[in-house]
């Protein structure tokens, strides 16, 4: 709350597509809201509300937590308006965290048993203590007690920048990242750090001198043992800023001091024409220049939901499906379409053509 304004944290699903905002403070008053600015990797956005004529303004802004010294087991309360029932509370605990479960770019959710259901999207999750500590974002509908909340700390992040520029600056090395498997590990030699897949011609990374192949094993003196830490540090740093990294090339050692880049408007995966429906694919549109380097057209897959359809159809990150039937896709309209028609049509699988680490390859996608 500052210079006569509530500015309100919840998820960019929630508000992206809205025509209009309303925010009600109690059952008598109700103010129009603006969005201030989303950000669709996170799933993060900041609307605001002016506070003329709402009594005792500084009552009602709520205390944030430090979601870093959550710990497994911690009791939450998540509060919301779960099918319209409003100001609804349950309670449960923290069953983990640091979870990814592909429905952003950027993940690393509490996850908690307390129950979460639609309509809970960009209410708090709180401790014991009263202090917001997650914004609650997700569920996994084939379960149950599966309840997911972006951080407060990330989301603290995005809202200052949104609140600040309009818009969420990252670092961008520009280099496609795995983690390593234990059959790779064997097969490499080593259990730590995480292998570059890809590296784009003119990025940070190029520039530097990393290779496809490399394995990063530690930032700034910090160890790197998973795609989530080297990815939230470089998102976290400032670009134009020299970060050292320690990579394993050849099974030797070597470091590289890399300048940190701006993460481009046209790579912002994700954020126009995305999907995560219940197949459980996260796809977005591939840019000219990956047309161009790729020499396909079609749809990339950037997330693929843990125990989803696509899953148990061997669908990956990174593969670039071409056709769905004998039908080419260009967009994730296309998709949506041609999927939709399917069922309806009472088809349960249908055969997708993808492109593959350069090869084309077919896959039946299961659609029930």
């Amino acid at each position: 709350h500052k210079k006569g304004k509530f500015y309100i944290l919840t998820n960019s699903h929630v508000v992206q597509n809205a025509r209009a905002i309303t925010v009600r403070f109690d059952k008598h008053t109700e103010k129009k809201a603006r969005i201030v600015g989303t950000d669709p990797k996170t799933d993060v956005a900041v609307i605001e509300v002016d506070d003329k004529d709402i009594p005792d303004p500084q009552s009602r802004i709520a205390k944030l937590g430090d979601s870093d010294k959550l710990k497994v087991g911690q009791l939450v309360i998540a509060i919301g308006n779960p099918y319209g029932l409003e100001r609804t509370v349950t309670v449960g605990v923290v069953s983990a965290l640091r979870r990814a479960i592909g429905i952003t770019q950027y993940e690393s959710f509490i996850q908690t048993d307390a129950a979460i259901n639609p309509g809970n999207s960009g209410g708090p999750l709180v401790n014991i203590k009263g202090e917001v500590i997650g914004i609650n974002t997700a569920i996994l509908a084939e379960g149950q007690g599966l309840g997911f909340a972006i951080p407060i700390n990330l989301a603290k992040w995005v809202a200052d920048q949104l609140i600040e520029k309009g818009k969420v600056v990252r670092g961008w090395l520009g280099v496609v990242i795995q983690d390593i498997t234990p059959e790779m590990a064997e097969n490499l030699g080593i259990k730590e750090g995480v292998i570059i897949a890809q590296v784009m011609p003119g990025s940070p990374a190029d520039k530097a001198g990393l290779r496809v192949g490399d394995i990063v094993v530690e930032i700034d003196g910090q160890k790197v043992n998973e795609v989530r830490e080297l990815q939230f540090k470089i998102m976290r740093t400032p670009p134009g800023k020299e970060v050292n990294m320690k990579v394993i090339r050849e099974g030797k050692e070597i470091s590289l001091r890399v300048k940190v880049g701006e993460m481009p408007e046209d790579r912002q995966v994700g954020e126009q024409d995305q999907t995560q429906t219940d197949i459980g694919l996260m796809l977005r549109e591939l840019t000219p220049e990956e047309e161009k380097r790729f020499g396909v057209k079609g749809l990339l897959v950037v997330g693929v939901a843990p125990n989803s359809l696509a899953m148990q159809s061997g669908i990956l990150p990174g593969d670039i499906i071409l056709q769905v039937g004998n039908r080419p896709v260009y967009s994730v309209k296309d998709f949506q379409q041609s999927i939709e028609a399917l069922r309806q049509g009472g088809k349960n699988s249908v055969l997708l053509l993808i492109r593959r680490r350069g090869n084309n390859l077919f896959l039946v996608l299961r659609l029930r």
